[in-house]
């Protein structure tokens, strides 16, 4: 037998079995854990996932009128501490009426839009 015979000889069956194994330990990896998959077959299934129900907030007319009025007391309060700033006087409190009114806002937005 030629030498190119006999490395081929030698050759092929090493080659298989590198292959062979690289495969086999491939599939012995860490299994994923049941939670990834779920989340994997939902997504592929493309399924609606609802979100989480946010608490309702019982909120009588009274208190919304009166979150209104506070709000508009604020923005009142804001218009006279912006012109005294125009004429370089800052208000100390004016950072702290602006954050109000934004909390405010967003409540009465949340409480009156469906």
């Amino acid at each position: 037998m030629s030498s190119s015979l006999l490395r081929a000889c030698f050759y092929i069956p090493a080659i298989t079995v590198i292959l062979l194994s690289g495969r086999a330990l491939s599939q012995t990896a860490t299994p994923i854990p049941p939670g990834h998959t779920a989340a994997n077959r939902a997504t592929r299934n493309a399924e609606n996932v609802e979100a989480p129900a946010t608490p309702v907030q019982n909120v009588t007319a009274a208190q919304v009128l009166q979150q209104a009025d506070e709000l508009a007391t604020l923005a009142q309060q804001v218009r006279a501490d912006t012109e005294l700033a125009t004429h370089g006087l800052l208000a100390k409190d004016l950072k702290d009426k602006l954050k109000r009114i934004e909390k405010l806002s967003k409540r009465l937005r949340e409480e009156l839009t469906p």
